[in-house]
């Protein structure tokens, strides 16, 4: 019984061997070495599909990655490209199912914590004294909430404002076990292009103007980001320009941030910032009715003088 169980094993195998698999020893199809193409065995031919199941799921994975690498949002996103007029207000959605949206990406798994940056040129022509801060950006809440000091509230992460009566610059910033921890960096120059930088690492935050750090401050709890959109020069915002507010999702090294401050600011209009009207109706000229009609200023229709 058992002489005729091999011989029937062996004719299976001589069959296999007009097969696809069974050419596995054919130098014409396989490359390898003489000895293993020769061998012709179970293992060989297991090994092999063992390898291009491999493959195959190499290539799968690989692919899936690329396809990600192209429709994954940008990690880095300028989330305002160019100059804008600095009371002209503009939200850019989180929401990647809202057009125009432009996600700011979370830090993972840096070995310092959470990392952040934020970089945006601005030019304050001069300060308006309306009692309350004058916004910049924030990333949060959509309304001042129960603030009364023209501050965004509760959610900040992070928000940036003007003082209401000095050139001071507020960064604001959330906490775990405090709803707000602010910083005040003071004598902002006015009439200018200036570059602040607000970067968070860890448990620690550092303001950067024009590339140099001029502040330092550590949080007292470990900071807490939100998932709100992005505000910029809401409640009229501040007199002046603003250009190129960047994100980053990771700290930025001071080098870094100097090579922004070395290319400037970007000087093209935004989109928002256009001095054309996109129409002009043309009832205008006909329901137009300002010219006196009598006396020695009466408007009168123009007349082509003949010679």
């Amino acid at each position: 019984m058992n002489t005729g169980f091999l011989t029937g094993l062996q004719n299976r195998i001589n069959n296999a061997s007009g097969t696809s698999l069974g050419q596995f020893n054919n130098s014409s199809v396989v490359r390898g070495s003489k000895d293993f193409l020769n061998s012709n065995s179970l293992v060989a031919k297991i090994v092999f599909l063992v390898l291009v199941i491999i493959g195959f799921v190499l290539l799968i994975r690989w692919g899936s990655q690329l396809i990600t690498w192209f429709l994954a949002p940008s990690k880095n996103p300028k989330l305002i490209s160019g100059m804008k007029q600095g009371y002209i207000a503009k939200v850019v959605p989180q929401d990647p199912a809202i057009a125009g949206a432009m996600p700011v990406m979370r830090s993972s798994n840096q070995r310092d914590g959470l990392e952040f940056t934020y970089t945006v040129w601005l030019f304050i022509n001069h300060l308006q004294n309306t009692g309350t801060r004058k916004h910049i950006f924030h990333k949060g809440s959509a309304h001042t909430g129960s603030s009364d000091n023209g501050s965004f509230h509760p959610n900040n992460a992070p928000g940036l404002y003007i003082h209401p009566t000095r050139n001071t610059l507020i960064v604001i910033m959330n906490t775990f076990n405090n709803i707000t921890e602010e910083v005040e960096i003071n004598d902002i120059p006015m009439n200018k292009w200036i570059n602040v930088a607000i970067r968070v690492e860890g448990n620690k935050m550092d303001v950067y103007i024009n590339g140099t750090i001029v502040l330092r401050h550590i949080f007292k709890s470990v900071p807490k980001q939100n998932y709100g959109d992005v505000y910029v020069n809401m409640n009229s915002g501040f007199n002046g320009l603003l250009s190129d507010l960047w994100y980053h999702d990771y700290a930025l090294s001071g080098t870094q941030i100097e090579q922004i401050v070395d290319a400037g600011p970007d000087m093209t209009m935004d989109d928002t910032t256009s001095v054309f009207p996109h129409y002009f109706s043309l009832n205008w000229f006909f329901e137009n009715d300002q010219a006196p009609s009598s006396g020695p200023n009466a408007a009168t229709w123009p007349t082509i003088v003949k010679k």
